[in-house]
């Protein structure tokens, strides 16, 4: 098949400025919470959405608030992130549903990879866990790449899957297109991310043996959790729906990282109770 979605000749949306905020902030030793409240503010969508959160029992400390700021504060920046994503990428990628393929799953999905690699992060005491947070949210963004600039295309793929009985990444490989994580990397470094996210994103479906032997330890073990990651979502059914994917976790890649059973359960509790909004 002819891939029209070569990461050569796309064009690429740019990043909304409440993303781009957001991100510069997570980054920052000093975040400034009233440039973000008054950046967020002017969208009544996504105020409505932090301060229902902040309000919620996972956040609410038993006086409601009307204060953006304060909801902000409650929140914290990775649950802020987590909605500055979902909505950005509802008002840049439009598309209609392919087969088991659509942006609530996708956005719901990256909401947990994220979050559970946010978790295990801590586990492995990684100093990359922002970028494993960040890269967590915007794994597949490779996929939206292609649904809005090739739908034709999009929908085989699906369509692949579903018949073949295989994910996205095995999929690509029998149509011999570039992979989706190849599209994302892409648009990150347009929308310029830092290196670390982009990395982890272009390499994630890349199995350590196949990964360039540059990379230091710490950077294939960040690799390694945020594949994990991905692998527990779908373990617990935070995906889409009738898709296929091997949701085996094998216990020497655990042992690897020096992760055990217990510490990935926990993280699965702390997701499923951090994401009751989605």
């Amino acid at each position: 098949m002819v891939d029209k979605t070569s990461s050569k000749d796309l064009k690429l949306p740019s990043m909304p400025d409440t993303v781009r905020e957001c991100l510069a902030q997570m980054y920052s030793l000093e975040a400034d919470l009233n440039k973000m409240a008054n950046l967020i503010q002017k969208d009544p969508g996504i105020t409505a959405s932090v301060l229902k959160l902040a309000n919620s029992s996972i956040y609410g400390v038993g006086k409601s608030t009307s204060d953006l700021k304060v909801g902000i504060t409650r929140i914290g920046m990775t649950s802020l992130m987590q909605i500055l994503v979902k909505y950005s990428v509802e008002n840049l990628f439009k598309f209609d549903s392919f087969d088991f393929f659509n942006i609530k799953a996708f956005t719901k999905h990256g909401a947990w990879v994220s979050q559970v690699a946010f978790e295990l992060g801590k586990v492995v005491k990684t100093a990359q866990i922002t970028d494993l947070l960040v890269a967590g949210l915007f794994h597949d963004i490779g996929l939206l790449v292609r649904a809005i600039s090739d739908k034709v295309l999009m929908k085989k793929i699906t369509e692949t899957c579903v018949s073949e009985k295989i994910d996205f990444n095995s999929a690509e490989k029998k149509l011999k297109l570039d992979g989706h994580e190849v599209l994302g990397a892409d648009l990150l470094k347009n929308w310029q991310f830092p290196d670390g996210v982009i990395l982890l994103v272009k390499n994630h479906h890349t199995e350590e043996a196949f990964r360039s032997k540059n990379l230091t330890s710490e950077q294939n073990n960040c690799i390694s959790v945020l594949c994990l990651s991905d692998t527990i979502a779908h373990r617990f059914g935070n995906a889409y729906l009738n898709y296929y994917r091997d949701t085996r976790v094998n216990s020497v890649d655990l042992d690897k990282l020096g992760i055990s059973n217990q510490e990935v359960s926990s993280a699965v509790k702390l997701a499923t109770q951090h994401l009751q909004h989605y």
